[in-house]
């Protein structure tokens, strides 16, 4: 999944500011301005609120004003139980399907209360493959009922987990309703890590008492600071946007509660093929990169693949990352031959330029961090002494990055604390920590 960052102060003020301007719009974004608030979005999503002075409320607060604005947050009518949740997310629209190439389409998470991946979907001549089932199986549901709704009538009988992370694994069980026999592959490490992580990094996002997991969302803060914004404000207007939020957030946490993952049931070491009549798919661990697991869905004649987070738009993930091996992970799978690159997370990319330049990147900042560590220097003080002015990746071709200064200089921070005690590991010992929050 993206990084899943903590508010700076810098950050609690800048989200607003950009947003703000949104919410004097009185018709439809033109295309420059769905552009830029296509960018904030993916700010958000791929960002967590945690307790430093003053950032989850006035977060929150502060930016409740532009967001009603342009309706960002989906509307969830009531707190439900799981399949009434089910129910609900299987008539919304969480998905923007777009057609890619013959017989593949991508579905683009659209904004929610938490994050979702988004979905590669190929259609066969007798049924449909889908890559990754987003972080709860209300989502997942959706997704199912958007396919035949908007894509085909034939049944999902093949699901591809491209790595562990609860965002793209959580909603497995929606596969197992469909009344098709599905079979949910994955590689063997994605299977082991999924096993191990995926129930207590939940119950930590659920438990008031807990810090939260590092990598995810914690839930249960995120519900006390809205329903304290609540009873504070007086604007009837905020107030129902923010309800709107909070049952999402409680419908989440209800169909959650008892959560046990939907395993891969089909798993492999290094690569696994499926034939069609008219293409093939190539599923390719290349390396450990975001994940010790991540695998890549490759289809040669369509000249397409399906990154996961091995790639995706913006700024990398590093709290499972193998900082050292993910440069050349990337180089593995830019040799294959393909013209459109499928995230899981962002928009679709139709060069590798940016996934270069995420290359470049992760290998500059790794080799920094690894010199000062060995040096003696803490997190603090990398983060003084790394600056978007010191990393040439930041400056060269390839990595397109639509952001402030600001922004870049607290998302290379939050970098800098996600791979600092990751930045020397090399090898899979069988399993990863849970990874409190400090």
């Amino acid at each position: 999944m993206p990084p899943q960052f903590e508010f700076s102060r810098e950050e609690v003020i800048r989200i607003p500011f950009l947003l703000r301007p949104f919410s004097r719009l009185q018709s439809r974004p033109t295309a420059a301005e769905a552009a830029r608030l296509l960018t904030v979005i993916t700010l958000l999503q791929r960002s967590t609120v945690h307790p430093r002075p003053h950032s989850r409320r006035e977060f929150l607060g502060c930016s409740v004003e532009a967001l009603l604005g342009i309706g960002v947050w989906q509307v969830a009518d009531h707190p439900l139980g799981s399949a009434q949740a089910v129910s609900l997310a299987a008539t919304t629209a969480l998905f923007e399907i777009q057609k890619v190439a013959a017989d593949v389409y991508f579905a683009l998470a659209r904004p929610w209360a938490l994050p979702n991946s988004n979905a590669a979907i190929f259609v066969t001549s007798s049924d449909v493959l889908v890559v990754d089932a987003h972080s709860h199986p209300a989502a997942a549901a959706a997704l199912i009922a958007q396919i035949k709704n908007e894509i085909t009538s034939k049944p999902v009988r093949r699901l591809v987990n491209t790595h562990f992370h609860w965002d793209h694994t959580q909603g497995n069980h929606a596969y197992r309703t469909t009344g098709s026999e599905v079979d949910i592959i994955a590689s063997n490490t994605t299977k082991q890590l999924m096993s191990q992580l995926l129930v207590p990094r939940l119950r930590a996002a659920l438990d008031p008492a807990s810090p939260g997991p590092r990598g995810s969302q914690q839930v249960a803060r995120q519900l006390k600071d809205l329903r304290e914004i609540v009873r504070r404000t007086n604007s009837e207007t905020e107030k129902a946007s923010l309800q709107e939020r909070i049952a999402q957030l409680e419908s989440f946490a209800a169909e959650m509660k008892d959560f046990l993952p939907t395993l891969p049931t089909v798993t492999f070491d290094n690569s696994y093929v499926i034939r069609e009549k008219s293409y093939d798919l190539h599923l390719e661990f290349h390396g450990f990169g975001h994940t010790a697991g991540d695998i890549v869905v490759f289809c040669p004649q369509r000249r397409v693949i399906v990154t996961g987070d091995a790639y995706h738009p913006g700024f990398p993930g590093f709290t499972d990352s193998y900082p050292q091996r993910w440069p050349k992970c990337l180089d593995s799978i830019a040799n294959l031959q393909f013209d459109h690159i499928l995230p899981g997370h962002g928009m679709v990319q139709h060069s590798k330029q940016d996934m270069n330049g995420h290359r470049n990147y992760i290998e500059e900042l790794t080799e920094r961090v690894i010199v000062g560590k060995r040096a003696g220097q803490s997190i603090a003080d990398l983060q003084r002494n790394i600056t978007v002015t010191s990393l040439k990746s930041l400056h060269a071709r390839g990595l397109t990055l639509a952001e402030t200064s600001d922004s870049l200089e607290s998302d290379i921070k939050n970098n800098i604390d996600g791979m600092y005690d990751r930045v020397e590991k090399t090898s899979f010992t069988g399993t990863e920590p849970v990874r409190l929050r400090e």
